[in-house]
């Protein structure tokens, strides 16, 4: 019978001091994530964004991204004005530009998520062409056939899998990405746009500098100690 381990002193106060410091930095991730979770983010998972029929797979890391498209209120409130070309309160935000979003989201200690990022947000871990299914549904966007040439109140239309709205329609949605051809991409349709436009990865370039009464945006947030994906 072999006798039992013996550990020096120096062995079991590394260890007390690898445990602590363990659920110290455990600590500083919840205390930093939990607000995020409270203040109309949602948490996404890790995952795989597949592209192009398999032949391209994007690795996505954890992020936070907000519930809602950014609100009218809720810009005026931070910055003092208000763009908007259809005016409530509780209305997507629009006509801002790239570097309007942009600002307003980093103001706020946010910031736009990539398009692979929306991608993968507003998929829902859904293969289909829309996150809901392969055909289009009134009960989830606003797009032409339905939205009266205007923008609609944030969240009247059905959530997708993680609990995001109008992820499909009201408005284009700025990303943090270039498109390849020149220009920033924009991710969503938007009110004015056929059904074709409200695919999950139905993606257009847009000059930055250019604000559209379609247009708005969302932001998003990285977890403590990881990238943007």
């Amino acid at each position: 019978m072999k006798p039992p381990p013996v550990f020096s002193f120096f062995s079991l106060l590394s260890l007390s001091i690898a445990s602590l410091l363990f659920f110290y930095l455990l600590n500083i991730a919840v205390a930093i994530a939990a607000p995020l979770q409270g203040s109309g983010m949602v948490r996404i998972p890790t995952g795989i964004l597949v592209l192009n029929k398999g032949k391209k797979k994007i690795s996505i890391d954890a992020f936070f991204i907000d519930r809602y498209e950014v609100t009218q209120e809720q810009y005026e409130n931070a910055t003092g004005s208000n763009p908007s070309f259809f005016k409530g309160s509780n209305r997507p935000v629009e006509k801002v530009t790239w570097d309007h979003a942009n600002a307003y989201c980093r103001k706020i200690g946010k910031r736009l998520p990539t398009e692979w990022e929306w991608e993968h947000a507003a998929r829902g871990g859904s293969a289909s062409a829309y996150y809901w299914g392969d055909a289009m549904d009134d009960a989830y966007a606003w797009y032409k056939g339905n939205s009266n040439k205007q923008t609609h109140p944030i969240g009247e239309k059905k959530p997708n899998a993680f609990g995001l709205y109008d992820m499909s329609g009201n408005v284009w949605e700025w990303t943090a990405s270039d498109h390849e051809l020149d220009g920033k991409v924009q991710r969503g349709g938007s009110w004015r746009n056929n059904a074709i436009s409200q695919r999950s990865s139905h993606r257009i370039l847009s000059n930055p500098i250019y604000r559209y009464h379609y247009v708005g945006f969302r932001c998003a947030s990285s977890l403590p100690g990881e990238g943007t994906g």
